[in-house]
């Protein structure tokens, strides 16, 4: 059973803790755009738990942050791969990084100082990972409800966060497939879906409903077919196939020179445990459509870590019928 928010489930207060490092970024005048979980509850109303605090910066200007926050707040860098962030070893033993070109930052309080709500890990991300341009204000939005010296901290819109998504997901920019970003990034697009569009997906006469509709007509163009197979029950297709339907739309797009890169590889490289992973994703997505979805709004308190981690497990159920 879902409930549904009309506001995040982290009071200002957190949020104001949590976004503090963007503070110090774009009081340094370097525009800042706030990434993943923080973005999809303070924007998206989304009741997930706040994990490492993600933040993208333009790519000249990614050092710079790193230096503006360990010189003003209490985090070091951390020279080296996230543990959190690497390949798992059971799809890649040499286990890459998800973010190769991001810079890992840790607090360096000790924990019976730290506030609850204080991101002990900050990832700065170079913006081109995601293909966003964060000095495009027309794809982000900043919050009204935060106090007035929050202004410049930027969020995406959501067309611009599921294009960003879909982009990195079937172009990763290393060229290489990493499986727990593959996982990351798909139960993103699972909470953006199930969070933001509340009505059901499909009409009596199989189209989208106009809310969806609306949505997918908003994406980029390669992303929209793929966007809508993924709301339809049955026409989700596999990863490969998703990247090579987005490269067939590109062709014919201005952006054709896209269209001819490599395909990227996959770390999923044994047949056996593809078919072991697809097998295990299908009785999930059979459950998804015959299970039970409340549409009632539920007035928004302040819940703390604890309290959301069984709409997260949900969410990790619903998540996994996305991913393929």
């Amino acid at each position: 059973m879902l409930h549904f928010y009309d506001q995040s489930t982290d009071s200002i207060e957190t949020q104001c803790l949590r976004l503090a490092p963007a503070l110090a970024i774009t009081r340094a005048n370097i525009p800042c755009l706030v990434w993943a979980e923080d973005a999809l509850s303070f924007v998206y109303f989304v009741p997930t738990s706040l994990f490492a605090l993600q933040l993208l910066v333009p790519d000249e200007d990614l050092e710079k942050a790193a230096l503006t926050i360990t010189s003003t707040l209490p985090y070091e860098r951390i020279y080296g791969a996230a543990p959190g962030w690497l390949e798992m070893r059971m799809f890649d033993p040499a286990q890459p990084s998800c973010f190769p070109n991001s810079i890992y930052l840790r607090t360096t309080k000790l924990p019976h100082l730290r506030h609850e709500d204080d991101p002990v890990d900050i990832y700065l991300h170079p913006q081109s990972f995601f293909s966003f341009d964060i000095r495009q204000h027309d794809r982000s939005v900043s919050l009204s409800t935060l106090p007035k010296q929050h202004a410049d901290i930027r969020f995406p819109t959501r067309a611009a966060f599921l294009d960003a998504l879909f982009d990195t997901l079937l172009d990763p920019p290393t060229g290489l497939r990493v499986m727990t970003l593959t996982l990351k990034l798909d139960v993103y697009i699972g909470y953006i879906a199930t969070y933001t569009l509340r009505n059901h997906r499909i009409l009596a006469d199989g189209k989208l409903e106009p809310e969806h509709a609306a949505v997918r007509d908003s994406l980029r163009e390669e992303h929209r077919p793929i966007f809508e197979a993924r709301m339809k029950p049955g026409r989700r297709s596999d990863w490969l196939s998703e990247v090579q339907l987005r490269r067939d739309v590109l062709k014919n797009t201005s952006r054709f020179m896209a269209a001819q890169r490599p395909l990227p590889l996959d770390t999923v490289k044994h047949r056996s445990l593809r078919k072991q992973i697809a097998s295990s994703k299908l009785g999930v997505s059979k459950s998804f459509h015959t299970s039970a979805v409340s549409h009632r709004r539920v007035p928004s308190v302040h819940l703390k870590r604890p309290l959301t981690r069984g709409v997260e497990r949900s969410m990790h159920h619903i998540a996994r019928y996305f991913i393929r």
